[in-house]
């Protein structure tokens, strides 16, 4: 999938602007508003998680081999057809595997997320550092090939893993492996459930400047000298530093509380994008994004534990794809609010913007944490009411 990494820069060869792209983009994510909870609520309907994921990887790697051929053939516009179709099938497919992989460790405790998610990271590392040196001679339609190339075995592989149910597990029931009604699945909870509900609207404005730098750091890689093969080394940087923190991830959940590793992780990002506005070379941008990849590693572990605690049983993959409707809306503001800003003031302002704007919603949610009791109390997984709810914490 590391060939998404470089979207802009095949749509600025393609002689789109930073304002069209950023429009475009903001677009395109509405379909990341209505896939991950539709593929979500799907996987919990029919109580698999892996069917449903391989059946995204592989429409999506289809999808997204056709790209540069149907904009040969009929017109580069066609991009504003194909990018939605992949979205809708290649957005859901992070989110359930992250949910598939933490019901999973939640009831087989040998090992724990992180030291199964960092192997994603190892992936993309490889890749991209590979895409940052072949990009320098070959043409850039080569980013095509290989998400194709991978998603056989990844499909394979994932359909002959044995998949645990565990809010089967959870609610102790047979009946939990059979197919379920919306009605009974009773999605109404989600909403009643106030930390979740608080989380997400966090997730969504600290994940507005995060998502238009995504779309706009080549831009940044550009005004700093740079070719656009180094946006390659960028995301390799990026997912080298997740490592570790993904290896460490289940001792310092133990260590410290859930809430404030992600106020701290936040922290990370604020500081991060302010730093943006100070690169002068390519290589400075490297090691600032090395920031987001110790950050974002951290962040993930916490996040899905996070939100496997607060979510409705029965709702897990449903609430974890939430997360990708919440990054989807920021992705819409965050794009059409960052292409404008860049258009017309460029991008170093942007990042300046993006890093004060972020400080202020750091420290609105720190305050609805602390007046909740969200940094000292429990919560209940089934409702996700505060609670003390292990001797160790009330201690």
């Amino acid at each position: 999938m590391t060939g998404t990494s470089f979207t802009t820069v095949y749509l600025q060869e393609l002689n789109f602007t930073s304002l069209q792209i950023g429009s475009m983009n903001a677009a395109f994510t509405t379909i990341n508003i209505i896939a991950p909870p539709l593929w979500g609520v799907l996987s919990d309907k029919i109580r698999s998680i892996k069917k449903v994921f391989a059946l995204c990887v592989l429409a999506s790697a289809a999808v997204w081999l056709l790209m540069p051929h149907t904009v040969r053939l009929f017109s580069p516009l066609i991009v504003l057809i194909v990018i939605p179709v992949y979205r809708f099938v290649g957005t859901p497919t992070m989110t359930l595997l992250d949910g598939w992989i933490v019901r999973h460790v939640n009831n087989d405790r040998r090992v724990g997320f992180g030291a199964i998610r960092m192997w994603g990271s190892v992936g993309w590392a490889i890749v991209a550092c590979a895409y940052g040196v072949l990009l320098r001679d070959a043409p850039l339609n080569i980013i095509f090939y290989g998400y194709a190339l991978f998603a056989i075995p990844c499909v394979i592989l994932a359909l002959s893993i044995k998949e645990d149910d565990g809010d089967a597990i959870r609610q102790k029931t047979d009946s939990a492996r059979q197919t379920l009604s919306f009605k009974e699945m009773q999605l109404g909870r989600i909403v009643k459930s106030k930390p979740l509900m608080a989380y997400l609207i966090f997730n969504l404005t600290l994940y507005m400047p995060i998502m238009a730098s995504f779309t706009f750091l080549p831009y940044l890689v550009a005004a700093t000298g740079g070719h656009h093969s180094f946006v390659g080394i960028v995301a390799g940087a990026e997912a080298l530093f997740e490592i570790p923190l993904l290896f460490f991830s289940a001792r310092l959940i133990k260590r410290f509380k859930t809430t404030r590793l992600i106020v701290f992780c936040a922290l990370l990002y604020t500081i991060e994008m302010t730093l943006y506005s100070f690169c002068q070379a390519p290589w400075q941008i490297v090691l600032v994004k090395s920031i987001h990849g110790l950050s974002y590693g951290l962040y993930l572990s916490c996040m899905v534990q996070y939100i496997y605690r607060l979510a409705p049983k029965g709702l897990t993959a449903t609430a974890q794809t939430l997360i990708g409707c919440s990054n989807a809306i920021a992705g819409i503001i965050g794009n059409l609010i960052g292409g404008a800003v860049i258009y017309a003031f460029g991008v170093l302002v942007f990042f300046r913007f993006a890093g004060a704007f972020m400080i202020l919603v750091v420290a609105a949610y720190a305050l609805w944490l602390k007046k909740n009791g969200g940094f000292t109390a429990g919560l209940d997984e089934s409702t996700g009411e505060v609670m003390i709810d292990t001797a160790e914490e009330a201690t």
